[in-house]
């Protein structure tokens, strides 16, 4: 039995070390009050008309259910590594670009900023989705968490997107979030009704139950991505 325990927190530490080297390697997620998702999807158009921002990678999504606070949009800034944050964001601040956008988003306000590390994707990247559902929750045995995640996506599989990653900020009692992506909102939903009645859900549950709680479920339409 102690065999087994010691396997199993080897096996997840490996796991968790291999997500890290995904070549998305952490999100910078930035809750911000538009006045519309047309206004900030042309500011954005307007930042990524320099070339100083080449090498960027931003999606834009416009919050739709269960996202807490008064944001009416979600950007994510996805990073290599993180001296990619500082060498990208300095250009970023010093280009024509990120003037144009401080002007067309004038009226725009940051709520929130949070970090997020890619801890393993089970489908492609987050910004191929076109709606996304995200479960934000404590983990206690985020190696444990990890192995029955592999098991319940074999099992069920995906709609497209399939993310699990560790909060680096925000409120402590929020380690990570399980971000489900698909085509638009028919197919996220339809997924998720297959996979709540699903027999790999119900032992998904079962392996989970006592190292996770779930803060809150928000769902998210993308409006538009760049430098991908």
């Amino acid at each position: 039995m102690k065999k087994t325990v010691i396997s199993t927190v080897l096996i997840g530490f490996s796991l968790l070390l291999s997500g890290y080297a995904h070549a998305q390697a952490f999100e910078a997620v930035y809750e911000i009050s538009y006045k519309s998702s047309s206004a900030a999807k042309a500011a954005l158009d307007k930042l990524f008309e320099d070339e100083a921002l080449r090498g960027n990678k931003v999606t834009l999504y416009a919050n739709d259910f269960g996202v807490p606070g008064e944001a009416s949009h979600t950007v994510v800034v996805d990073y290599d590594n993180y001296a990619a944050r500082d060498k990208l964001d300095q250009a970023r601040r010093e280009s024509h670009g990120w003037a144009n956008y401080v002007l067309a988003a004038q009226d725009a306000e940051v709520q929130a900023a949070d970090l997020a590390i890619v801890v393993k994707d089970y489908g492609e990247p987050r910004n191929e989705a076109g709606y996304l559902v995200a479960f934000v929750m404590q983990v206690g045995d985020p190696g444990a968490y990890v192995l029955a995640l592999d098991k319940l996506d074999k099992a069920v599989g995906n709609p497209g997107v399939l993310r699990l990653v560790a909060l680096r900020s925000g409120p402590a009692d929020m380690t990570h979030a399980v971000l489900i992506g698909a085509a638009d909102f028919a197919a996220a939903n339809e997924y998720l009704d297959t996979l709540f009645t699903s027999d790999g859900y119900a032992t998904f549950k079962k392996e989970v139950g006592d190292m996770r709680k779930i803060h809150n479920i928000g769902m998210y339409r993308r409006v538009g991505a760049w430098g991908y």
